[in-house]
């Protein structure tokens, strides 16, 4: 099959599960009944990449190359324009391989001339090749994703792993525009955090379980079983912004993604030390289920909730809200003793008066 026509089956597969949820509950705040601000005080502004962004929220990388993504696309981009919201696509290796493809990811930068837009291509590109995709839609900045075990999963997939680090190495040195590395749906580890960030990067978009699983999706691709034990492959969300959070250098920004379209995880997520929030499945299935209205009425409620979220912690601010304490315990708490993470530097945290 045609890297084309795998597109459209990832989406219909997509539309025909759930947007998954990433599980944030063994993560609490601590409720503040003296907040001492006003709700119009609370600002959702955030930097990511060097750029002041007014909501943390970001359209992640979804589709291209089909006449179905070239209208998702287009959808997206109006949405991302009157939300002010970056965007990034799909990738678009198809398109680098095939220059008819192309209009369903310039159709992105054509809708939202003034918007942040990310291009995105796989690990196995060449920085020729990362030049031509941030210049098909004059992007602002440039994500490579990295998918092993989808690629893996897939009959037509890549079996060849060797050399990603060094080739991702290369992109970013050679690349005008800031690199975002990004996995999948199957998390980021802190020592591949740690390399990646060596590497000379800009942010890690940690992309972790508990969102769309292309496992699941690429067994049903292939009319397959998925093997038991491979269902909940991966680590989830939460623990891979603590784990990345854990080496993290200033400069160095943690984008956050993987089943996050609650506000009270959106918000733990930013406490841990996200910059910024990526959301896929979520807006398609809105978008395509219950229409773009209701796509934009249900981001800026989400935005309502995240302000009222950090009020009753008693922070106006997102770099505050990296301040408040955390309480951490279960598994997660245990995944982090064992991994020489103290879950207490987030349970003491203090910026209360």
């Amino acid at each position: 099959m045609s890297g084309a026509g795998r597109k459209d089956e990832h989406i219909f597969f997509s539309l025909g599960r759930s947007p998954g949820r990433a599980d944030f509950s063994d993560i609490s705040f601590i409720h503040n009944c003296l907040p001492n601000i006003d709700f119009d005080d609370v600002n959702l502004g955030t930097n990511m990449l060097g750029r002041t962004f007014r909501s943390p929220l970001f359209i992640n990388a979804l589709t291209g190359g089909t006449e179905l993504a070239k209208k998702i696309n287009a959808a997206l981009a109006a949405a991302a324009r009157k939300l002010n919201l970056p965007m990034a696509v799909g990738s678009q290796m198809t398109a680098l391989q095939d220059c008819r493809r192309e209009k369903s990811f310039r159709i992105v930068r054509s809708i939202n001339p003034h918007g942040f837009i990310m291009a995105n291509i796989g690990s196995y590109a060449d920085p020729q090749m990362a030049k031509r995709a941030v210049e098909m839609i004059r992007a602002d900045a440039l994500q490579i994703h990295l998918n092993a075990p989808q690629e893996l999963a897939m009959t037509e997939g890549d079996r060849q792993f060797s050399g990603v680090l060094e080739r991702i190495k290369r992109i970013a040195a050679a690349s005008s525009k800031p690199v975002i590395v990004k996995e999948v749906g199957f998390g980021i580890a802190r020592e591949e955090a740690e390399m990646l960030i060596r590497s000379g990067i800009r942010a890690v978009d940690v992309g972790g379980k508990g969102g769309t699983n292309f496992l699941a999706i690429e067994s049903k691709r292939a009319g397959k079983r998925l093997s038991p034990g491979l269902s909940g492959w991966g680590i989830n969300t939460a623990i891979s912004i603590i784990e990345t959070a854990s080496v993290s250098e200033r400069g160095i920004d943690i984008l956050a993604s993987g089943g996050l379209h609650n506000a009270l995880d959106i918000a733990k997520a930013l406490s841990l030390g996200a910059s910024a929030i990526g959301m896929a499945a979520y807006p398609l299935h809105l978008l395509q289920k219950k229409g773009f209205n209701a796509l934009l009425y249900r981001i800026a409620a989400l935005e309502k909730e995240l302000r009222a979220i950090m009020l009753m912690t008693g922070v106006s601010s997102l770099a505050e809200l990296r301040k408040v304490p955390l309480v951490i315990t279960g598994k997660t708490a245990e995944w982090m003793i064992r991994r020489g993470i103290d879950p207490n530097q987030y349970a003491c945290r203090h910026i209360r008066g």
